[in-house]
């Protein structure tokens, strides 16, 4: 009886948790996702594409599979209280503990596997991501030449383009302000223009057709006005690397990134506080799988039939104030007000201990009043807005 119940709570949750964490990680990932489309138009591989978000997506999961856990809780209990099949099974003698066990084992499994993307999926995305991003920028540098943009992408030299043709590389209305050489700065217009990439000297040529070169050398305060038909500037594209990392890998850093980084700031004698948040935040985060659970039940377990249509308010609730509390802490930390190992842990401590709580009142069916408000707050605003409806 008790397995054929665990079962069926398992498989209440888990298509809930799959939807959730779907819906989660493609919200996490819009703002690369315009960026990727960005790169597939300008002429970037749709496999290149794809594996870039495959490695990206470790670092969101790492985020969006606690999040999931609290909504495929809340929701699937919700319904369950809803219907009322929470009161036949503690009929049955089946108690709240009991029932939580399906849930425990749920969130344990769901945090043993954002252990293994902490330790193995954010190192092996953050090679994977590099290595075709180097790839991309080598193959297609001109994918951060935008149009009416001063790029300085390039080291030592800033390039504006008036128009950048979707396909193909010939650029028109060129102007590009050229200091690589100490002492002297170069102004080149040219009509038009194009770039040719040679991976393996790591450099990339812009074919310049049509223009002048304008050179000011300030110690002699000389200038010179230069005419040509064709010019051809060489330049390295090790920054052209950097910044296409940059735009694309704002994702979390893996573990031995962060410590790396620690020790190069001690080296420096800089401040580590914001790079420790990080780092026990990230060793804090599988735990919130568990967490939520222990929130999840108590909350999804409401004694009122119109509870089942509010899990998703009360998860994101609680997902925004576990968030914002993490932000809040870490801030406190960086002005060390708090040691940093708190900010990264205390969150996940005080809502564990709200859920051990809640669980404890739930189990005695002694209701969280909170709560309570809440879905009556709710009930009130659905019956004005119903109102309101029918007099229209």
């Amino acid at each position: 009886m008790k397995k054929t119940t665990y079962f069926y709570i398992l498989k209440e949750i888990l298509p809930i948790f799959l939807i959730g964490l779907m819906t989660f990680t493609i919200i996490l990932l819009m703002d690369k996702i315009f960026r990727l489309i960005e790169l597939i138009i300008r002429g970037g591989s749709i496999t290149s594409i794809f594996m870039l978000l495959m490695f990206i997506a470790p670092s969101f999961l790492t985020f969006t599979i606690p999040t999931a856990v609290l909504l495929g809780v809340l929701l699937s209990l919700g319904r369950l209280s809803g219907d009322s099949e929470i009161i036949a099974f503690k009929a049955s003698g089946i108690s709240l503990y009991q029932l939580f066990i399906p849930i425990l084992l749920f969130s344990f499994s769901a945090f043993l596997l954002s252990i293994f993307l902490v330790f193995y999926g954010l190192p092996w995305g953050n090679r994977g991501f590099v290595s075709v991003v180097d790839v991309i920028a080598q193959s297609r540098p001109d994918v951060e030449i935008k149009e009416r943009v001063f790029n300085d992408s390039f080291k030592g030299i800033v390039v504006y383009v008036d128009k950048v043709p979707v396909q193909g590389k010939k650029m028109e209305g060129i102007l590009i302000y050229d200091e690589r050489e100490k002492g002297n700065v170069n102004t080149i217009f040219a009509q038009e223009g194009f770039l040719i990439s040679h991976a393996s000297s790591q450099e990339v040529e812009i074919k310049l057709l049509n223009g002048n070169i304008h050179r000011f050398e300030p110690r002699t305060k000389s200038y010179q006005k230069i005419r040509f038909d064709a010019y051809d500037l060489k330049i390295e594209i090790g920054k052209t690397i950097a910044s296409i990392r940059k735009k694309l890998q704002e994702h979390e850093m893996s573990i031995d990134q962060i410590k790396r980084g620690i020790e190069e700031l001690r080296k420096k004698g800089e401040d580590t506080a914001d790079l420790e948040v990080s780092l026990h935040r990230l060793y804090a985060l599988p735990f919130a799988c568990i967490v939520f659970a222990l929130i999840g039940v108590p909350l999804g377990i409401q004694p009122r039939r119109s509870a089942k249509s509010y899990g998703f308010v009360f998860s994101i609730l609680i997902i925004l104030a576990y968030y914002v509390s993490l932000i809040a802490f870490g801030m406190l930390a960086v002005r060390k007000m708090i040691p940093s190992f708190l900010a990264g842990w205390l969150p996940t401590m005080m809502f564990g201990s709200l859920g051990i709580y809640l669980l404890i009142k739930a189990a005695n069916e002694s209701p969280f009043k909170p709560a309570v408000w809440v879905i009556e707050g709710l009930d009130l605003l659905q019956k004005k807005w119903r109102k309101g409806s029918g007099h229209a």
